[in-house]
């Protein structure tokens, strides 16, 4: 019945529909997958933006204001983080192409199935050598067991059609919103090369001075890490979002589930427009639930799992049939609220991880990485400066400080999630036309699931299964700047040489950028 209809397992002597909950779930976690900067795909510098070819240039003070510039154009293109969200939407695109892909034969099975068992329903009621030999009773009983079978097949189909046309839906957003990160990146790059161009001629494609290159290396790892926490952040936060409308869901559900059983037997027409409700927001909540996990598919949810939101989809596609008769209504109604309470669960989970681990080391990074853009950036308008007066014979007088305001982050992740919502195209709780209980509690609140206290939630992930191995990048940064001092200790004369062949290190910040948009390639031409 209900969820152990499908023939999900369920353990002797416990009634719940998911194995029994042990006191405080792990979370386990798989071999970390994102970001990939450690083999990074090569990436192609046109000649026009080598710093070889860099272009002459007048040392004024003009000079020095057009480097300033730039500087605050990038600090703003980089607080929006476009190539960590351009990554994730590209990684979101392959994943939804394989998804679709798989759906649209999996439907096409259930379009064959539904034709059978339709023609099984033709063929008895034409059958007129059956007709002769059963009773009345028994052919009235057979035709009853095709139509049942009919009509579990249709609503088969019709869940199959609704996720597929949900995922497609999804698919088309997450390119339009590509098309527009896109732009951002293209415009990140071209300042970034304009600047390193600009750097290069000032310097004769050279480091200004030992300090610049310890800078911009100590920056380089430091911006690594952040990135990093980035990501995470940008992946918990929207699969939280999608999380909190699935438990919305689910909680309408239980509500319109419970009114189902108030409806009289022979209100068929009531009955199914309840069940029918009850179904989409069923389903809706489950495909959010699946695309949280895609967004982290190196996390293993402690609740929600995929074995229990399987069990819960199993009971979907006997929603119908479940709606008949008061054992079966309330074996599925057990299996909605237990659902219904562990997204809840699943939920304070991530408030927990995002708020004490996320957000505090995204805190601890980015006043880091400021410091560290402080200094490099106070560095080369001293050396800008030196340069300038070698030249011209005066002091620069111009204010032009090392600080520059960060912009807040823009608020763009609710938004563009909150269409999500709009494109599954079901009856959101409170906006339901009609009333199918007939009276008397179609209004009445689901009661939301008592909050476990934080001493019972599932421990958070670890440090490194959230964002890499953030120490093994750190200790290569160590041993790489080991490895440039005892050059220079061992042989002074070879410095120059030696701060040539880190000259490569100055690109690192346009292969950064870069870097997203090769691996959104890369992940286009594997679909």
């Amino acid at each position: 019945m209900g969820c152990a209809a499908s023939g999900t397992a369920v353990q002797a002597n416990n009634t719940s529909p998911y194995p029994q909950q042990q006191s405080k779930p792990v979370a386990s976690v798989y071999p970390q997958q994102q970001p990939k900067p450690v083999q990074r795909p090569p990436v192609v510098v046109d000649d026009e933006s080598s710093d070889e070819e860099s272009e002459p240039v007048e040392l004024n003070e003009d000079l020095l204001k057009k480097w300033m510039e730039f500087e605050k154009e990038i600090q703003v293109l980089e607080s929006k983080t476009v190539n960590q969200s351009y990554g994730v939407k590209a990684e979101e695109v392959n994943h939804l192409q394989t998804e679709i892909k798989n759906a649209e034969q999996h439907l096409n099975q259930l379009k064959a199935q539904t034709a059978k068992e339709y023609q099984d329903v033709v063929n008895l009621s034409q059958n007129t050598s059956v007709k002769q030999m059963m009773n009345q009773m028994q052919f009235d009983q057979q035709m009853a067991k095709e139509k049942q079978e009919y009509m579990e097949a249709m609503n088969k189909q019709e869940i199959a059609t609704k996720e597929l046309n949900a995922k497609k839906k999804r698919l088309e957003q997450v390119l339009v919103e590509q098309d527009i990160g896109k732009a951002d990146i293209e415009k990140l790059k071209d300042l970034v090369s304009k600047q390193d161009k600009l750097l290069g001629a000032v310097f004769d494609n050279k480091y200004g001075s030992e300090l610049e290159m310890k800078l911009e290396s100590e920056l380089d790892m430091l911006t690594e890490r952040q990135q990093r926490i980035l990501i995470a952040k940008y992946k918990w936060h929207n699969a939280r979002v999608l999380l909190h409308h699935a438990t919305n869901q689910l909680a309408f559900s239980v509500r319109r589930w419970g009114d189902v059983s108030k409806i009289h037997p022979s209100n068929m027409a009531a009955l199914y427009q309840g069940a029918a409700e009850t179904r989409n927001n069923l389903i809706a909540a489950s495909q959010n639930i699946a695309s949280a996990q895609r967004y982290l598919n190196t996390i293993k949810f402690p609740y929600c799992t995929p074995q229990e939101v399987h069990t819960l989809n199993t009971a979907v596609t006997n929603i119908f049939t479940d709606m008949r008769t008061p054992q079966r209504h309330q074996h599925a109604m057990q299996c909605y609220v237990t659902t219904h309470r562990r997204a809840a669960a699943l939920i304070q989970w991530f408030d927990q991880v995002i708020k004490n681990t996320i957000l505090r080391d995204l805190a601890t990074i980015q006043k880091q990485t400021q410091d560290k853009k402080r200094q490099l950036r106070g560095e080369r308008i001293r050396l800008i400066k030196e340069k300038i007066k070698l030249k011209e014979g005066r002091e620069v007088t111009g204010d032009y400080s090392e600080r520059i305001t960060s912009p807040e982050p823009e608020p763009e992740l609710d938004d563009e999630l909150t269409r999500v919502m709009e494109a599954d195209a079901v009856s959101m709780a409170g906006d339901l036309a009609g009333d199918v209980s007939e009276g008397k509690n179609a209004t009445e609140e689901t009661v939301a699931p008592t909050p476990l206290p934080s001493n019972e939630l599932a421990p958070p992930p670890e440090t490194n299964d959230l964002f890499g191995n953030i120490e093994e990048l750190k200790k290569q940064h160590e041993e790489q700047m080991v490895q440039i001092e005892k050059t220079q200790q061992v042989n002074k004369a070879r410095a120059d040489q030696d701060l040539q062949m880190k000259l490569a290190q100055r690109r690192k910040r346009r292969t950064r950028i870069a870097q997203q948009e090769a691996e959104a390639q890369a992940l286009m031409a594997q679909s």
